[in-house]
């Protein structure tokens, strides 16, 4: 063990104490993976992502500077909210029951020294936080020279979870191994004693499905308007290439849910709903999260090529978009709004080039404002929601309480257009060619205003607790309006 004063002449800071005089040795507990279940490398890189996209073209110019260097200047621009780290009971408990003994805790990690820090002062439960300083990667290696120098061989305890500890672990005098395999605790054993933590198992399977949000599938059944209204759907490979079409769209669509939720992390953490997410949960990792978002993207592009061209190019826009729109447009007032409009009629359109259905000037009218009419209920809704949890704004939109009239109006004429731009179709020249007796179109505006109308009460009484697409699918009234409408379309046909 050393003394206090070599410690200092090593600039190794904090009193180095005695064994005997804190009833225990000294515990130094990691960061990422142990004290939290994430990494926080990669929440910086999203952090980074979110805020400023094109600083990402010097990550790989930061990194030839070695890991530190790359940490240090992740730490320059974004630092993550430490509250809302995803931290481990299981650990929290295991660090208190030791301080309550009068042992000395450390935070020993390989993240930034800023980040250390943050934890520390956030949590109070460590004497001193350590991390790297842009020099030098607190790792492995590292970490086992630095707890040695202070407090000589075996003379610590250290908390660890992944391989990179097995050198750390070995030179302890008390090996904490916090949820690793059995291969991993064998090769941790170093002679001094080993203190298990086990951790909740994931589920991890079920974590995967519920990322890609399988529900939110249904708002591409838009895909199947545009042949359903053209009455194309009349042939085996007409049907095959419309579910070919609707597939890899949801599985484009679930590459999309998969980033938004990993650069939404501290957003969704904050959220009384969305902090379930796998990700923002940590049942599934970030690695894991971008390997999933390219398997559906790859997924996607493969399944539209049982279409058209084009209609790949179609599926590769709208990829795009979704991106555009988790990264930056989603916080833009009023822009964020029309942009989900716009991808909903996006599916009609995107429905007619997969089958090679023109679409009218009629129906993408009317989808885009009854689209932004309900994508204006959703923001009201969610408005309505943070004000019963006591909040002014909705996290993470450019929307406050003051706001909730405009959108009221804006949002309930947008629907109002919709129904009029339907009742001007039904007299116009291609409805004559398409149908015997217009007519019986007329009884659709009613349903529709019922239906729109019925969304906004919902919302403003703090009942749309869905996507309104989703909300339709699951709602027994809207299925009830849905089967007045088609029983009108085919009286108008028929």
């Amino acid at each position: 063990m050393v003394s206090h004063d070599v410690a200092e002449a090593e600039g190794v800071t904090g009193t180095v104490p005695s064994r005997a005089s804190t009833g225990g040795l000294p515990l130094a507990v990691d960061l990422d993976g142990t004290l939290i279940a994430t990494d926080t490398l990669w929440e910086s890189v999203l952090l980074l992502t979110r805020r400023d996209p094109l600083a990402l073209l010097r990550l790989p110019l930061w990194y030839l500077k070695g890991k530190a260097h790359l940490k240090r200047s992740l730490a320059d621009r974004v630092l993550p909210s430490v509250a809302a780290f995803p931290y481990r009971p299981e650990v929290v408990a295991h660090i208190e029951k030791a301080r309550a003994a009068g042992r000395p805790v450390l935070l020993l990690t390989a993240s930034d020294q800023r980040v250390a820090d943050a934890v520390r002062d956030h949590l109070g439960l460590f004497d001193e936080a350590v991390g790297s300083d842009g020099v030098r990667n607190m790792r492995g290696d590292a970490k086992r020279r630095f707890l040695e120098e202070r407090y000589g061989p075996r003379g610590f305890a250290y908390a660890g979870d992944s391989a990179a500890d097995v050198p750390v672990w070995q030179g302890a005098g008390e090996a904490v191994l916090v949820g690793v395999s059995p291969s991993l605790a064998a090769a941790a054993s170093g002679g001094g004693t080993v203190t298990r933590i086990d951790l909740p198992s994931r589920a991890r399977a079920s974590a995967v499905v519920k990322a890609l949000r399988p529900h939110q599938w249904v708002k591409n059944i838009l895909l199947f308007v545009a042949p359903i209204l053209g009455y194309r759907v009349d042939s085996f490979g007409m049907v095959v290439e419309t579910l070919a079409a609707f597939f890899s769209f949801s599985f484009a669509a679930s590459a999309g849910y998969v980033l938004n939720d990993l650069l939404d992390l501290e957003s969704d953490r904050l959220h009384s709903t969305k902090k379930s997410r796998p990700f923002a949960a940590a049942r599934l990792s970030i690695p894991e999260g971008l390997l999933l978002a390219l398997a559906c993207l790859a997924g996607a592009l493969l399944l539209s090529l049982a279409t058209r061209p084009v209609f790949t190019l179609a599926v590769a826009g709208y990829f795009v978009a979704t991106v555009t729109y988790s990264v930056y447009l989603k916080r833009k007032l009023i822009v964020d709004v029309v942009v989900l409009a716009l991808l909903f009629t996006y599916r009609v359109l995107a429905g007619g080039l997969a089958v090679d259905v023109p679409v009218s000037f009629w129906l993408l009218a009317f989808s885009l404002f009854l689209f932004t009419g309900l994508a204006f209920a959703k923001r009201y809704s969610d408005l309505v929601r943070q004000l019963a949890e006591g909040k002014d704004r909705a996290h993470g939109r450019n929307y406050s309480a003051a706001d909730l009239p405009t959108i009221l109006s804006v949002g309930s004429g947008c629907g109002l257009v919709a129904v009029m731009v339907f009742a001007l179709y039904i007299h116009s020249p291609e409805v004559r060619l398409l149908y015997p007796r217009p007519q019986a179109l007329w009884i659709v505006c009613p349903v529709l205003l019922y239906w729109f109308t019925r969304v906004w009460f919902l919302a403003a009484r703090n009942e749309l607790n869905d996507d309104p697409i989703v909300f339709a699918i699951k709602d027994r009234n809207s299925y009830l309006a849905g089967l007045v409408a088609a029983a009108c379309l085919l009286a108008a046909k028929w």
